[in-house]
């Protein structure tokens, strides 16, 4: 049986995921420096509510390692549902790129001056607060 809810979860999910992490340059120029905000570098929690139905919450995970390695876990507390994916990124001051499933994007960011919390901006325009874990 079709179940709005749960479909409702699951694109919410998925685009989350999609647009959250990031842009991976295909470009061969070796004049391209790589480079990784060693202030992102951490675990990042954050919560996420859906546009559609507003007791729908998320609870996400993102882990920042130094060597441009991570992770993201997401778990959706109203349909007891988890998502685990790893995750490839790197930086510059203002934007994250990425690899996250195959899709590639690019998320701007604002870090708090004590470095404890992490406003990231989707291209959709959606913004989302992650406070520091460690």
């Amino acid at each position: 049986m079709f179940n709005q809810k749960d479909y409702d979860m699951k694109k919410i999910l998925y685009t989350i995921l999609s647009l959250f992490i990031l842009s991976c340059s295909s470009d061969n120029d070796s004049s391209i420096e790589i480079t990784i905000n060693p202030n992102l570098v951490g675990t990042w929690i954050g919560s996420i509510l859906s546009d559609n139905d507003p007791t729908s919450i998320s609870v996400q995970t993102i882990v920042f390692n130094a060597d441009g390695t991570g992770s993201i876990s997401e778990s959706i507390i109203s349909a007891g549902e988890t998502f685990d994916a790893e995750l490839l990124w790197y930086s510059d001051d203002t934007t994250i790129y990425g690899t996250l499933l195959g899709e590639q994007d690019e998320i701007g960011y604002i870090l708090s001056v004590d470095n404890s919390i992490l406003q990231l901006t989707f291209p959709e325009g959606d913004v989302g607060e992650y406070v520091r874990l460690e």
